[in-house]
């Protein structure tokens, strides 16, 4: 019974099927399915015309690529300097606070130096001593070799007169006037007085000597007295902490009446910074990073003047990659333009733009221009009153421009679609 009753629905459902068929072939369905296709599609599809576009001509210009990329304005080496003590003591007086600006020799802090102050009053009265002795060496040495060398003088004399002495005697004893004993006295005296030259020459030679010994082991002792007293100058000259260069005090870490151990870590007073030397850490991405090179120019904003722009050149590209969350970034250092860096602080976020290429007088049409479908880029063409689409291909891309490297010539217009005005709703009655 059941199969018997599904054979007639079966036949009649072929029947309204070849009926639809025969229809559609002969025309006859067509006005029906553009109603029904009116009924679901609602309004008519409206064709463009001169009107919907705004025209804009094709120009030739240079366009730039660039690359765009985050960073952060940061201090370079040396720029950061921790001033602290090299001297363990009190901190009597601290001289600056946050935010003050410092000159280099500019005095910061002093520690107490009362010790130091003796010591090196000391050590002043010791070099004087020493140098007083050196005096007294220098003067008194060659007065006494003066006088041992006047002895010889007379010495010599002596031994003139004994000669003379010698050769009368010898002469009178041949004439038989004096005995032989007058001329052997005579010639003894002549060779004790020689004799005695000699032991003269030798001491002089000695004295010389003596005192040019004694000259160099004072004056040793004057530059050991005077080391000793350029120490204790140099240990109380570190009671007197200066700024090493000029700056703004970005932390204070010791406050007064403190007391500092110096010892293998010099305690921190300080942290200054200089301003003047800021640089930018711009973060490249990996597919960008190829087109950057040393001498590049850059410009960047930040976030407190978005509307000035800071030119800046890179400097160094860095070859360790920096990695997070999976992302592949390489930092390029950038040299700031010295003519506004003083508007920028560290740690500021910058927005960097680097100019990687120029192409010079090529084609180019507003971006709003270009229209895709699927992989190929079409522009609507004016041509008098009526418009066309033509095929064009693409190169670079410059901010709002498009550079168009075939299918438009300069001169031909361009249409952007304008945008449908909204309908102004009526108020409301109260």
């Amino acid at each position: 019974m059941r199969s018997s009753g599904k054979f007639p629905r079966f036949i009649i459902i072929i029947i309204c099927v070849g009926f639809v068929a025969l229809m559609a072939r002969s025309g006859k369905l067509t006005p029906v399915l553009g109603k029904v296709q009116g009924m679901f599609a609602g309004k008519k599809e409206h064709k463009l015309t001169v009107n919907d576009y705004e025209f804009k001509p094709v120009t030739r210009k240079d366009v730039f690529q660039k690359v765009l990329a985050t960073g952060t304005v940061t201090l370079k080496t040396g720029a950061e300097v921790k001033i602290g003590a090299r001297i363990s003591g009190q901190l009597e007086k601290l001289m600056v606070k946050i935010g003050d600006s410092v000159k280099a020799g500019d005095t910061i802090a002093t520690i107490e130096h009362e010790d130091l102050l003796a010591r090196v009053a000391q050590f002043t009265a010791d070099l004087k001593g020493e140098e007083a002795r050196l005096k007294k060496i220098q003067q008194e040495g060659p007065l006494e070799i003066s006088k041992s060398r006047a002895e010889l003088e007379e010495l010599n004399a002596q031994v003139s007169l004994a000669e003379k002495m010698l050769n009368r005697n010898q002469a009178l004893k041949e004439k038989g006037v004096v005995s032989e004993t007058a001329v052997d006295e005579a010639e003894e005296r002549l060779m004790i007085l020689n004799a005695k030259i000699k032991l003269a020459e030798e001491e002089i030679k000695l004295d010389v000597a003596r005192l040019q010994n004694d000259l160099r082991l004072q004056e040793t002792k004057v530059e050991k007295a005077m080391a000793n007293l350029l120490e204790e100058e140099t240990q109380l000259s570190y009671a007197t902490i200066t700024a090493t260069i000029d700056g703004v005090v970005a932390f204070v870490s010791t406050q007064e009446g403190e007391t500092v151990v110096a010892s293998l870590n010099a305690p921190t007073f300080v942290t200054l910074i200089d301003l003047r030397k800021l640089e930018v850490t711009a973060f490249i991405d990996e597919t960008d990073i190829g087109k950057i090179k040393v001498k590049q120019k850059a410009k960047f904003t930040v976030d407190a003047y978005p509307k000035k722009f800071f030119q800046a050149e890179v400097r160094e590209i860095r070859p360790k990659a920096v990695i997070k969350d999976n992302v592949v970034n390489y930092e390029v250092m950038l040299e700031i333009d010295k003519k506004n860096i003083f508007f920028l602080k560290p740690e500021m976020t910058a927005n960097i733009v680097a100019t990687t290429g120029v192409r010079k007088s090529v084609i180019t049409i507003p971006r709003g221009a270009v229209k895709r479908s699927g992989k190929k880029s079409f522009a609507t063409v004016k041509a008098g009153a009526d418009i066309s689409d033509k095929a064009i291909e693409l190169g670079w891309r410059d901010g709002d421009v498009q550079e168009v490297t075939s299918g438009l010539a300069e001169g031909e217009e361009v249409g952007i679609l304008l945008k449908p005005k909204k309908k102004k709703r009526g108020r409301r009655r109260p």
